[in-house]
């Protein structure tokens, strides 16, 4: 029997999907890939069947659901209806996920079992200093679960791999917690919170760890240790090569090995700048035309159509954040140029683009970068903003106590506005 990869990809362009599906087609072509997607071009769509990738539209019924939370639904119900033609099914991430090999090799011939990657670190943040996964479980099950479960490792619910019928139990389950919920990080937390308590009525349940799983889940190890090569293929803790690697571009260096490997050169034939009409698209051609380094021009050389604009906005940020890294001397202007451009654009950043446009800003002025304090308070109104909205629509008050963090580190407190957010914050906290 065939195995079965199955992902979603809202919003993503071929540059983004690029990775993903070069390596899927390279290392683990015997398994049928299927992406549900929505808001995706035509140029796109054309590019993934083309590669041979089966596209299912997500239903009308669930467009205005988070896709990390309706995707748990739409995987659900097509294993109901076509499980029957597959052995085992891992389910992932598109964005930041490459396959090195084959993620079913071995696993053929086991039976009742489910596999989940963990990170490496634990809930607390006891290597790392971060506790995003602690604050996640505290808000979506209370301060106490939140302390229980400290101590056990991270499991990351971005990459899952099962026996057909146990993904069907776990998507049930992940659906009937999360079909109420707006906001990111209760997924995770589910995810921990039903593994850690032996929740999941699945007799197997296995550990599929950065040190000898079949899935490197990167981030929190490559914080602590070098990364190891051997050829083109990226080593896990116990120096073997992992079939799959998660989370690659939130670092420099696997981004740029990753983009190397994986990513068509030549491409460039198809791009059409002369299309482009939106103020921070014109400002990626800024950035292609000034050449200002070789790893910006990669990026650059894959942007597509106007209709791909969510991608490239995504893209565009890399650079910048690759950029900062390498301390480009051009790159605070051009940010600044378009990040107030997109302070008034209708094509504004969504509110995870802006943290991390934030973040750069961070970054440039630790290396002396002078940043106009009316641009700054500018910058901190939109974050203010996103935290009113989020707060008003039910997000958890330690939201829009992030929010103030944010805008005490990037020196821009003086706003009646802001200092009324805050006292809030403050009060509700107190409660």
């Amino acid at each position: 029997m065939k195995n079965l990869i199955m992902g979603a990809a809202k919003g993503y362009g071929w540059y983004t999907l690029e990775p993903f599906v070069t390596s899927w087609r390279r290392n683990c072509p015997d398994a049928e890939l299927v992406l549900f997607v929505d808001d995706m071009s035509d140029f796109t769509r054309d590019k993934l069947i083309r590669e041979g990738v089966t596209l299912i539209d997500v239903p009308d019924e669930l467009r205005g659901v988070l896709i990390i939370h309706s995707r748990w639904k739409i995987f659900g119900d097509w294993l109901e209806s076509r499980g029957a033609d597959y052995e085992q099914v891992f389910i992932t991430d598109t964005r930041d996920v490459i396959f090195q090999g084959d993620i079913f090799a071995n696993f053929h011939g086991l039976t009742n079992w489910l596999g989940c990657a963990t990170e490496a670190d634990d809930i607390r943040g006891t290597k790392t200093g971060d506790r995003t996964n602690y604050n996640w479980i505290r808000d979506c099950f209370g301060a106490a679960e939140a302390e229980r479960l400290a101590d056990q490792k991270i499991i990351c619910c971005g990459t899952v791999v099962a026996t057909i019928n146990e993904m069907k139990i776990l998507s049930r389950i992940m659906w009937k917690i999360l079909k109420t919920e707006k906001f990111w990080g209760y997924e995770q937390a589910a995810m921990n919170y039903l593994a850690w308590h032996g929740l999941l009525p699945i007799e197997n349940v296995f550990e599929l760890d950065t040190d000898g799983g079949e899935i490197f889940t990167s981030y929190f190890f490559v914080a602590q240790h070098p990364i190891e090569l051997r050829g083109d293929k990226i080593l896990r803790g116990d120096g073997q090569i992992p079939a799959v690697v998660h989370q690659y571009d939130r670092n420099v260096e696997l981004v740029e090995l990753v983009d190397k490997i994986y990513r068509d050169r030549n491409f460039q034939a198809d791009v059409r700048f002369d299309d482009v009409q939106s103020a921070v698209e014109q400002t990626v051609c800024l950035l292609y035309a000034d050449k200002v380094a070789d790893a910006t021009k990669l990026f650059m050389s894959k942007f597509l159509s106007p209709a791909d604009f969510n991608a490239a906005k995504n893209s565009l940020i890399t650079v910048w954040e690759l950029a900062a890294r390498k301390n480009f001397t051009p790159t605070v202007e051009l940010l600044e140029l378009a990040a107030q451009n997109a302070l008034t654009s209708v094509k504004k950043f969504s509110d995870a683009q802006m943290l991390r446009l934030y973040k750069i800003l961070l970054a440039a002025e630790k290396k002396r970068h002078a940043i106009d304090p009316t641009f700054k308070q500018n910058f901190a109104a939109r974050l203010l903003e996103i935290g009113e909205q989020n707060l008003a629509a039910g997000a958890p008050i330690s939201y829009g106590l992030h929010i103030v963090r944010l805008i005490e580190e990037l020196g821009a407190t003086d706003d009646e506005k802001f200092l009324q957010f805050a006292a809030r914050v403050n009060q509700a906290l107190e409660r």
